[in-house]
């Protein structure tokens, strides 16, 4: 598991108890909301109450624009909606589309081709619309950078309004009228409206009302745009789940059933099941059958659809897998030579698909990274990034602005095309920009808790209050719990290729860690961790019980690994790993990542104990040194003498007996008889006879031992061999056969 450096919030303010008991705050949802600082009446009146939706004529151009369309309709003028390919887009397109044939207008609607046209106002779909007759376009989702084109719109005859809400430019449009959250002439409440906000602010503006049946719709294209979920977006968010639960649209309802989602809808099932959908249809192909979905009426119809759209994004999840094979080979090269920005290129990667491959190699190295599309035929490679928190995308695309064509993006994406020529200079001029900011420290992947909670605090109430808290989003992400000095008390892999961890804690908390199944080796039964991630109900045979959902965990100690006595298969993995070993001084160092006892091992995060040590010094010295994350305990030794343990002192004495009935004892025909009489193993009477041999009782020849004429008294414990004995005796009672938990104390 990656390293992870983790941050808890600071409290810096409290939440009243007045209003703790006028909202009915739980005890948990306090913690929360502390830790985020929402402790005032008007900050906890936006969380827990209904909030509200603003004037739409508070936004710049709005009434220009509404009395521009409604003499359209008047006029019989044909109107376009011209949209984009994401689900911000078609939600965009769909609400205003209904909105303008609701009120009998001669409405069409059009969405760029991702692959053909690119992102924004397309100069030759104007140039088609005017053929047609189109007197007014209306921009959904798009616009504000479309200079150009609007001007040759102008110059065509055609008005344009441009609703958007995507970054404004230093100058704007000359378009007819902007609807922009934040054009510079204005002074909306709420400068963070999606685009299909945008848009559902012009419908409210030309029906007179909110029609709260386009909510549905806003709501899907507000989370799936990631947008922030706080103020008018919180609220349209907030009303528009209630109504997809109850009473969704048609073709929405079609797409959960061949989704096979059957739950309360929620900002979740929003963002991994219904905008992924939506999304990979303009990912892959035209856009227009995911805005037809959204439109429909007829049930049977949408059922067909659905279907269609379902297919869409079975293909894409092939396609981004794929591609990500691929991308992570290319990565792993990347980072072996020293790479810290990671820019991955290739020949036929779909470019639709490659902000979602991004994100998966900055999830798994912590790194930021392009991934780029190379079109030999048409001479440029086009592209997305994914940043980490630390580095901003924008800026270190910016510093290299000459060696891109264009680009566009913020802190933690961006897209771009550049010349398939000036790759590997963009990666070495960024490589050498990593260095210049951060030398040579590394990137540490960071994980912020909102609060530390105890085990008393997880309970199916509490958990079932947290929802009081949604919608969740940007600005105001789903809580990330902390659980420290928790014990594992049962632990093991699950689902396909073992890929995923289900635990239990000895506080009988049930925990799931998806996609980090190999940690089973780090974090064994026993070990004392704590936990990071989401708590949520667990539902079986009517039986609900809290669960957590871990995303991180970590062990504040150096995790131990117990692989004493285990039999190899058990630890075959390490061969896999980077791993040092610290083996017995009588044995070889291999390289230079084997290490004797008594030597320091510095810049390892895994080392194995592989031999026993020939003293518990020597061990000390080096584990007191180590750096590593996990330690693996084998202890491998050939000869285990701790079962037969040391001889007594009358076996010694009855041993001598036979000395002195028979002087000269010959191992290959008194052997056998011996072992028998003093009931020891071979190698015990071996090493019994080397303890007569150092006290001079008895001299050797080949496998022949003789008494001594002449014997001076000694005791058989100021033996040497004998003191050897006793020490390993206690090196493998302590080391291999002590409990682990024994073991553990011995070292700590």
């Amino acid at each position: 598991m990656k390293k992870m450096q983790w941050q808890v919030s600071r409290i810096k303010n409290t939440i009243p108890e007045d209003l703790i008991n006028k909202y009915k705050i739980s005890n948990i949802n306090a913690k929360i909301l502390n830790a985020r600082n929402i402790v005032t009446e008007h900050q906890l009146n936006e969380i827990f109450s209904e909030g509200m939706i603003h004037d739409p004529y508070l936004l710049f151009d709005m009434e220009k624009a509404v009395t521009r369309i409604k003499f359209a309709i008047e006029n019989n003028e044909p109107i376009l909606v011209y949209g984009d390919y994401d689900a911000d887009g078609v939600t965009s397109v769909t609400v205003l589309v209904k909105t303008l044939e609701s009120m009998g207008a001669i409405v069409g609607w059009y969405i760029p081709n991702r692959f053909s046209e690119g992102y924004g106002p397309n100069e030759d779909a104007f140039r088609q619309a005017a053929e047609e007759g189109v007197k007014l376009i209306i921009t959904v989702d798009n616009g504000i950078q479309g200079h150009d084109e609007i001007k040759v719109a102008n110059e065509l005859g055609i008005d344009v309004i441009i609703t958007d809400h995507h970054e404004i430019g230093e100058t704007i449009p000359d378009a007819f009228a902007i609807i922009h959250p934040m054009h510079p002439h204005g002074d909306y409440p709420f400068k963070h409206l999606a685009g299909v906000g945008v848009a559902f602010k012009v419908s409210h503006a030309l029906l007179g009302e909110s029609d709260d049946s386009y909510l549905p719709f806003v709501t899907i294209g507000t989370i799936s745009d990631l947008v922030s979920m706080t103020g008018e977006n919180r609220t349209m968010v907030k009303h528009g789940l209630r109504i997809l639960n109850q009473s969704p649209p048609v073709g929405v309802a079609a797409l959960l059933k061949q989704a096979n989602y059957s739950g309360e809808v929620n900002e979740e099932t929003i963002g991994f099941v219904i905008g992924p959908r939506l999304n990979a249809v303009g990912r892959l192909d035209d856009a227009r059958i995911a805005a037809e979905l959204l439109m429909i009426d007829d049930n049977e119809e949408a059922v067909w659809i659905a279907e269609q759209v379902d297919s869409y994004n079975a293909e894409r999840k092939a396609i981004v897998e794929k591609i990500t094979t691929e991308a992570m080979i290319e990565a792993e090269e990347k980072i072996s030579n020293g790479n810290r920005f990671l820019v991955l290129a290739k020949e036929n990667w779909n470019e639709g698909v490659l902000g979602i491959v991004a994100s998966r190699i900055v999830e798994k190295y912590n790194l930021p990274t392009i991934v780029l599309n190379i079109d030999y035929v048409n001479d440029y490679a086009k592209g997305s990034a994914r940043s980490v928190e630390q580095i901003s995308m924008y800026e270190s695309l910016d510093q290299a602005r000459d060696l891109i064509t264009k680009f566009g993006g913020h802190h933690m994406a961006a897209g771009m095309t550049l010349p398939i020529d000036n790759i590997e200079q963009l990666e070495r001029s960024i490589n050498l920009y990593m260095e210049s900011i951060l030398d040579e420290a590394p990137i540490t992947a960071q994980i912020n808790i909102d609060t530390i909670v105890d085990i008393s605090d997880i309970s199916v109430k509490n958990i079932s209050d947290m929802d009081l808290l949604r919608p969740f989003g940007t600005d105001f992400k789903a809580p990330v719990i902390g659980l420290f000095n928790q014990t594992i008390s049962d632990i093991k892999q699950i689902g396909q290729n073992a890929a995923h961890l289900k635990f239990k804690t000895m506080s009988d908390l049930n925990c799931l860690m998806w996609k980090q199944g190999e940690l089973i080796n780090e974090f064994p039964a026993g070990t004392e961790v704590n936990l990071a991630g989401a708590l949520q109900l667990n539902e079986w045979n009517g039986n609900v019980s809290p669960q957590m959902v871990v995303t991180a965990m970590q062990s504040e100690d150096v995790k131990m690994v117990d692989f004493r006595n285990a039999h190899p298969r058990k630890f075959a993995f390490l061969k896999d790993e980077q791993v040092a070993y610290v083996i017995h001084p009588s044995q070889t160092k291999l390289n230079e990542f084997y290490y004797y006892y008594g030597e320091s091992v510095f810049g390892h995060d895994k080392i194995v104990f592989r031999d026993m040590p020939d003293s518990f010094d020597s061990f000390k010295k080096t584990f007191e040194a180590i750096d590593a994350e996990t330690v693996y305990f084998i202890f491998h030794k050939k000869n285990q003498i701790y079962f037969e343990g040391m001889p007594s002192i009358d076996k010694f004495k009855l041993l001598f007996k036979c000395f002195r009935m028979k002087p000269e004892i010959d191992l290959k025909t008194d052997g056998g008889y011996i072992i028998d009489l003093l009931k020891v193993k071979a190698e015990t009477l071996l090493f019994m006879l080397d303890v007569y041999k150092e006290l001079n009782f008895i001299h050797q020849t080949d496998l022949t031992f003789r008494l001594n004429e002449s014997i001076q008294k000694a005791e058989i414990q100021s033996s040497e061999t004998y003191k050897e004995r006793l020490n390993e005796l206690k090196l493998e009672q302590n080391f291999l056969f002590s409990t682990f938990d024994n073991l553990k104390s011995q070292i700590k």
